[in-house]
């Protein structure tokens, strides 16, 4: 006896102002999965979800309740009795309901509450933090012996390999007197490779095939399966059945990553599961497009961030061959929160044993920017502790974290994991192109023990605002374009960096935002958040690591220009471009990813067309003279945002700082650690202290929160401001 049932049509939903609240409710009928507040994504509270589950309930029987995410705090009843609570927005938790639950009517209830708790991770985050059940829930009924899904939200069946076809399979199974366990391994072709059957108390077994076919990335992303029969004389009582792989990964600060012995650097992408549309609840439909467009950009590793992404991703990942990080939703830690931790193992718990067999996965990320508030012993003791329970839980996989740039070449937070990344924005938040090959090139001096990569950069970029000449900050699609060309084409010659990671694949909500035009938006991505347009930065990684032949001619949404002449400029993979304009060749360049066309004469209207080298390629766009720029296209804050560069540049460096006193040069939190200092900052920047994300930026100096903020601040409110900090002792 073994059936699972999806229950995710008729719920009724309700708003409360707490759990306690039972009275003067209205209800809504909706199905799963939900997002209640997809419209307002800064929206926190509790809500309560109810579905009427009519069972015919047999005596021989157990059931299991399972769901797949649910946002916030979850506190499920069946009718009336409390079957548990789960504290984490991302993970997979069941509950065993057999006591519970009635022959005939049955009423779930499940509280879901996304306020946010200073004790659940994550406590901050520059992402929404939406709220519902957005993923599958499942009624599962069994016979007696069943294999307990309440473990940590695992199968019951966990899965370990070797890359000489070693397979380590531990069972997790209950009610097994008289049982055993049928193991089947079948390859990618469904031939039986390997069988075992034994008793059901026996825990842990061990299988072998001799000569495995390897996981090999995005070469050959080979996978076996593994079904697991639990029976009772002759009789299924449950089943499981799981995809692994076998590989072998190593990893160097000298030679960076190795995947079965060959090194591999990967040329990644991060992204967030949020969809335009569906917000936090993408189906199999929307996550097969990310993926599809990933796999057309031609990365081959994707950084699942900030939390646990739904099982169907990693599905992917091993299906398409991407190397996969994955990581727990640990973005601030507070010193002496003990729960906050506690909670932090927890998920890593369910992370780890619900991920165990995905062979595409080989970083388990622990932490994300925690040092952007301070660092302490109390963190590098709690880091620590993290770090031992994965160890403890896999040994076989790295662990890893992603520092904010501030973090210091020497911290203890760069010595506790297996490998380092930094997320590194020069070029946008601060600093210039120049500047990743001589960071990069002194941490591993200073650290030459240490395997590090680049976790992150990137440049916001709404694709109405558009320029012929291109600066920091301001928005358009032309400056990220730049930016990626220039900083890339720096990442690439360092030969250290075991990865890069692009910051984002995909625009995501953020509701702590409100800048470049679209609020609530962190604009990052190569592609749009609905996923309909690929950026010109997009085809840029396009040339650089998808084999496939493509032309893409950039600035098609730069369609009026005022210049009398313009410049074009094209990315491809082909050894050559011929541009025409109005059917009549231009000209021909041989290069390399990018191919300008200068001095190009505009016409009230005309067709232009890039031709790559095979002729059988080719892109088009239609161009307009204007007489004036187009208002449209210019970011209407750009002014704003330039003041703390001004202050630097004008008031000169040496002037910022006085020895034992604060300036705006200090770190924000320093400043607020301060109360005469605070009230200072209080008087001239409200909106920057009362600002939630400034408890994100606590490593980052006033000046850059500043700039990044693009506060309302006058040149001279600026240094009357400096002056005032000037006079408190430090």
């Amino acid at each position: 006896m073994h059936k699972i049932t999806s229950i995710m049509n008729e719920w009724k939903f309700s708003k409360l102002s707490s759990m306690e609240e039972t009275l003067s409710r209205s209800y809504e009928v909706i199905q799963l999965p939900h997002v209640w507040n997809m419209d307002s994504p800064k929206e926190e509270g509790c809500v309560l979800y109810e579905k009427n589950l009519s069972v015919s309930k047999h005596a021989e029987a157990e059931y299991l309740l399972s769901f797949d995410a649910v946002g916030g705090i979850a506190e499920v009843f069946l009718n009336g009795e409390k079957l548990g609570v789960h504290r984490g927005s991302y993970s997979r938790f069941c509950f065993n309901i057999t006591n519970a639950l009635q022959d005939g009517n049955n009423l779930l209830q499940v509280y879901a509450d996304n306020r946010r708790d200073g004790n659940i991770n994550p406590v901050t985050g520059d992402f929404s933090y939406f709220g519902g059940i957005y993923r599958d829930v499942t009624f599962i009924e069994t016979g007696k012996a069943y294999f307990d899904r309440t473990y940590y939200g695992t199968s019951g069946v966990l899965i370990r390999t070797e890359a000489d076809g070693q397979i380590h399979l531990q069972a997790h199974a209950v009610n097994i007197e008289n049982a055993v366990i049928c193991y089947q391994i079948k390859d990618a072709q469904k031939n039986v490779a390997a069988e075992k059957t034994v008793a059901g108390n026996e825990e842990e077994i061990e299988l072998m095939i001799n000569e495995p076919h390897l996981w090999n990335g995005r070469k050959d992303p080979y996978c076996y399966s593994c079904n697991a029969k639990l029976m009772i004389n002759g009789i299924v009582s449950d089943e499981v059945s799981l995809d692994f792989g076998f590989r072998s990964i190593s990893i160097s600060s000298e030679t960076g990553f190795s995947l079965n012995g060959s090194h591999l650097r990967l040329n990644g992408v991060a992204k967030h599961q949020d969809y335009e549309g569906y917000a936090c609840a993408p189906g199999k439909e929307q996550i097969e497009k990310d993926f599809s467009l990933i796999d057309e950009l031609g990365a081959n590793a994707i950084r699942f961030s900030h939390y646990q992404h739904p099982q169907y991703a990693y599905d992917l990942a091993d299906h398409m061959g991407f190397v996969a990080w994955a990581e727990i939703p640990m973005l601030a830690m507070e010193d002496g929160n003990e729960k906050l931790i506690e909670n932090a193992e927890e998920q890593l718990k369910e992370l780890i044993l619900q991920n165990l067999h995905h062979p595409s996965i080989c970083f388990w990320g622990l932490q994300n920017e925690i040092g952007m508030r301070g660092e302490s012993l109390s963190t590098y003791a709690n880091m620590k502790k993290l770090e031992a329970a994965a160890k403890r839980l896999d040994p076989s996989r790295f662990t890893a974290c992603a520092e904010v740039f501030s973090v210091p070449n020497h911290s203890e937070l760069n010595f506790i994991h297996d490998a380092v990344g930094y997320n590194l924005y020069y070029g946008w938040y601060t600093g210039e192109f120049s500047d990743y090959i001589p960071i990069a090139e002194k941490f591993h001096k200073d650290n030459p023990d240490v395997p590090l990569a680049v976790t992150e950069y990137g440049a916001d970029c709404n694709l109405q605002y558009h320029t012929s000449a291109p600066e920091r900050q301001d928005y358009t699609e032309e400056y990220q374009a730049v930016f990626h060309e220039s900083v890339y084409q720096y990442l690439e010659k360092i030969p250290f960096l075991w990865g890069t990671f692009v910051w984002n694949m995909f625009d995501f909500s953020s509701a702590v935002r409100d800048e470049g035009g679209i609020p609530q938006r962190n604009m990052k991505g190569l592609v749009t958040y609905d996923r309909n347009i690929k950026k010109d930065s997009y085809y840029f990684y396009r040339a650089s690591w998808s084999k496939t032949p493509f032309v893409h001619l950039c600035g098609c949404r730069y369609m009026h220009r005022h210049e009398k002449t313009t410049s074009i400029k094209v990315y491809s993979n082909e050894p050559e471009v011929t541009l025409f304009v109005d059917g009549k060749e231009y000209q021909t360049i041989k290069g390399n990813r990018i191919f300008v066309f200068e001095g190009i004469p505009m016409q009230k209207s005309m067709l232009v067309e890039a031709v790559g080298h095979s002729q059988k390629i080719h892109d088009e766009m239609i161009l307009k003279y204007v007489e004036e720029d187009d208002p449209l296209y210019i970011y209407p804050k750009k002014q704003s945002g330039n003041v703390a560069n001004w202050f630097a540049e004008n008031i000169g460096k040496g002037s910022l700082s006085i020895e034992g006193h604060y300036s705006v040069n200090d770190r924000i939190m320093d400043l607020l650690s301060n109360q005469e200092a605070a009230q200072v900052l209080e008087a001239y920047l409200p909106q920057i202290i009362y600002d939630e994300r400034t408890k994100m930026f606590g490593g980052m100096t006033l000046l850059r929160v500043i700039d990044r903020s693009h506060a309302e601040l006058s040149q001279e409110q600026l240094v009357e401001l400096n002056h005032q900090l000037h006079k408190i002792s430090k």
